[in-house]
């Protein structure tokens, strides 16, 4: 199997778990503890997203636990910010273009959201195991 594809194979479940485990969370705190709407998105969120990131370092991209575990987290964080910005703003901008109901539009720009973003940075910025190279000039005289 591809360097590529194995990945990625096993980055769908991965997030589909963790979102499970955002909803849960979020539906728990909300029926259980009594959370606010906000509080019970922002727990499931934050709980999801720490499943979401101990899942993919220990299995989906398992060859980048020799790399600083803090930095990755904060990757990991950066990522997760900005897809929820794009999915928030392409649901926004799509449902004004096209009329469909919400959960088709919710379900076209998580795809899109989830296969062109969140697979590609998690894959090449969060766990990356390349060594880059520094490149400099030197004054071979």
């Amino acid at each position: 199997m591809s360097d590529f594809l194995r990945p990625f194979l096993r980055f769908v479940p991965v997030s589909g778990l963790a979102t499970l485990i955002d909803f849960g969370t979020s539906y728990w705190v909300l029926q259980s503890l009594g959370f606010s709407y906000a509080l019970a998105t922002v727990t499931g969120n934050i709980i999801g997203g720490v499943a979401g990131f101990i899942l993919s370092r220990n299995w989906v991209f398992k060859e980048s636990k020799s790399q600083n575990q803090s930095y990755q987290f904060i990757k990991y964080g950066l990522v997760s910010v900005g897809n929820s910005l794009m999915n928030t703003s392409g649901v926004w901008i799509l449902s004004k273009m096209i009329t469909l109901d919400y959960l088709i539009i919710r379900t076209l720009v998580g795809t899109f959201v989830f296969v062109v973003y969140s697979y590609g940075l998690n894959r090449w910025f969060v766990f990356n195991t390349k060594n880059h190279e520094k490149i400099s000039i030197q004054n071979n005289n």
